[in-house]
């Protein structure tokens, strides 16, 4: 549900603690979601001992497979990315009937690049799933 999107006081630190649990995943993300929600995407980055070295955020309607490159092109800009977890907000319902495949293809080209695509969390009114 929506409401398990709040702050929490105890957020993982960056560079720091480790984000391994969608709790913390989602705490995180909790600290760059727009509200009201809108169309948006945002990675966060993680090493590999999934510790938090960036986040960023994409106003976008698109869906995965037509971002997930400028998400991996500003990734790869970091030193020492070697996981990817995403969130999408959307207005409207949280699923799409392709949202299995768009993740399995987003998955794909993350590995292409050298990068593990860990979860994809959706977002929208009424509801939050997660792909994995």
């Amino acid at each position: 549900m929506l409401h398990t999107i709040t702050h929490l006081s105890d957020v993982p630190r960056a560079q720091l603690d480790p984000i391994t649990t969608p709790t913390e995943k989602l705490s995180v993300f909790a600290l760059a979601l727009s509200r009201p929600l809108r169309n948006e995407t945002i990675a966060l980055c993680c090493d590999h001992q999934q510790r938090g070295l960036g986040i960023f955020a994409f106003d976008s309607k698109l869906k995965l497979t037509q971002i997930i490159d400028r998400i991996i092109g500003a990734a790869i800009n970091l030193d020492s990315i070697a996981t990817i977890c995403l969130l999408s907000s959307r207005r409207g319902a949280s699923r799409d009937a392709t949202d299995s495949s768009q993740f399995f293809m987003a998955k794909n080209r993350c590995q292409d690049a050298g990068l593990e695509l860990t979860n994809w969390f959706l977002v929208a009114n009424g509801g939050t799933c997660a792909l994995s």
